[in-house]
């Protein structure tokens, strides 16, 4: 081993340590993310915001894509549509799991 070479044990640590941090940070996006109604790729596909509904696309081509009502929808009602789809989710497990 020459000098000028790092140990593998401390090069292990520090990338376990920064893959841990950066789990950590998809998953806080990824939760603010689908909270906030907003694409959780991160892609922008029209130019809607949380209170106000799209008037056009951005980023492709219309042509190239059909326009869907969940890309023009404002964050607020995909916001809505998510949280109610997992609050049934969470009752009919919480329904079967007390029977």
């Amino acid at each position: 081993m020459s000098k000028n070479t790092v140990k593998p044990v401390l090069t292990r640590n520090r990338r376990r340590r920064r893959n841990r941090r950066g789990r950590a940070r998809v998953w806080v996006t990824f939760l603010v993310r689908f909270l906030t109604g907003r694409p959780l790729d991160g892609r922008r596909y029209s130019n809607a915001t949380f209170w106000a509904k799209a008037t056009r696309r951005v980023g492709v081509p219309s042509y190239l894509v059909t326009w869907r009502w969940w890309a023009m929808a404002a964050g607020w009602q995909k916001a809505g549509i998510r949280l109610t789809l997992v609050a049934a989710a969470l009752l009919i497990l919480a329904e079967v799991v007390t029977r």
